[in-house]
């Protein structure tokens, strides 16, 4: 079966133009996402350098050679700052490089009177734009566990195939009108330019919602005041740890923290200023948490942590974050914190019971005077290095 050129130059153009419909509502429906305007930016300038190319049928020359060649290299250099701008990068002007260096070759008759080489040229210049643009994709991978393998795959496929082009296109002229390369090869390059424009679009689209979803996902296990992960995070992670510590029978200890008399600081200082101590206890909470420790606001002046170490090394941990709240001072404002600790030596209970044992204690911890830590385990006293025993 003979493929018409021309049936498939203007099946590109519909198809590129529909794209550009829809990545131009999809920009608008994402709140202008950067990512997608680059993109239909892109297809506009691609559809406009595949219009400008289809004048070689009247026997013009700088139209399809180089104005229209200059566009769709402008349209590689954006699709380049789409995938940089995806990652929060700055665009910079180097994806002006393409276009430029056509440009200036253009001024030399020998190259602008040449098909191999304006063949071989291009060519190249795709390569070169689609590395640059695997390797601002692989920088993403940390963001993108679903998407990244496809659209890895769709940019090789690219390459492999304008590498192809170096060795199998020899530039003969074609003596068919619409042809994007002019040359007995453009079949095979509009076939691929259809398929490389539609996975694109799909393959953006996916990513940005991937993305998307994940920043969700991210913020709806933060609290939104102190920026720490929430009671839904942190149950979820304590989990995760319990499973863990039961394979490899590894200590779990939970920390329960409530700070002292803290409706008092509102009513004295303001909400604000409770805002700003909460956020300082954090602070100084995260600033002691181990490399296997996780922290959490519950609710209100109530935190916890969750962390895969010894009990010894929790009360330590503890009576640390306690001694520190105690001279933080945030804005001139005392305050001070109980802290009840629980562990498990083995994995066998379940996170619930450790929860209710740090309870227990935090609750001592209020009868005792706050401002302490007491051990779940410790049922008649504290240890006299941990409980201070003093009044908030």
């Amino acid at each position: 079966m003979t493929l018409d050129v021309y049936t498939l130059f203007v099946c590109e153009l519909y198809v590129t133009l529909f794209l550009v419909i829809i990545m131009f509502f999809a920009w608008r429906g994402a709140q202008y996402d950067r990512t997608l305007g680059y993109l239909c930016l892109a297809l506009c300038l691609t559809l406009s350098g595949l219009w400008l190319s289809s004048l070689r049928a009247n026997g013009a020359l700088f139209f399809p050679v180089v104005a229209g060649n200059m566009l769709i290299l402008v349209a590689y250099g954006i699709l380049l700052n789409a995938f940089r701008a995806f990652r929060g990068a700055a665009c910079g002007y180097g994806w002006l490089l393409g276009m430029t260096l056509w440009a200036v070759l253009c001024l030399f008759p020998a190259f602008y009177h040449s098909l191999p080489k304006r063949v071989l040229v291009s060519a190249l210049l795709c390569v070169i734009y689609t590395a640059l643009m695997i390797r601002e994709l692989y920088r993403t991978r940390t963001i993108l566990p679903v998407t990244w393998w496809p659209a890895q795959l769709l940019l090789w496929v690219h390459i492999v195939f304008n590498l192809m082009r170096i060795l199998m296109d020899a530039g003969v002229a074609s003596s068919q009108y619409g042809a994007i390369g002019g040359s007995t090869f453009s079949v095979w390059v509009i076939i691929e330019s259809i398929l490389l424009v539609i996975g694109l679009n799909f393959t953006f689209l996916a990513m940005v919602n991937e993305r998307n979803q994940l920043q969700y996902k991210q913020a709806s296990l933060l609290d939104p005041l102190t920026g720490v992960w929430n009671r839904r995070a942190l149950f979820q992670q304590a989990e995760k740890c319990r499973q863990q510590c039961k394979r490899s029978r590894q200590p779990l200890s939970v920390l329960l923290f409530d700070l002292d008399h803290f409706k008092s600081i509102n009513d004295r200082f303001g909400h604000t200023q409770g805002d700003r101590t909460l956020i300082n206890f954090c602070q100084i909470a995260q600033g002691h948490m181990p490399l296997e420790g996780w922290f959490a606001r519950l609710g209100g002046e109530e935190f916890a942590a969750v962390m895969i170490v010894e009990k010894a090394q929790a009360l330590v941990i503890a009576e640390l974050i306690r001694s520190e709240t105690a001279q933080a001072q945030p804005d001139g404002v005392d305050y001070t914190v109980s802290i009840g600790v629980a562990s498990d030596g083995g994995g066998s209970l379940n996170v619930g019971n450790l929860m209710t044992e740090a309870d227990d204690a935090l609750y001592r911890a209020k009868a005792r005077g706050r401002n302490c830590v007491v051990d779940a385990r410790e049922i008649h006293q504290n240890p006299p290095t941990l409980a201070t025993g003093l009044s908030a």
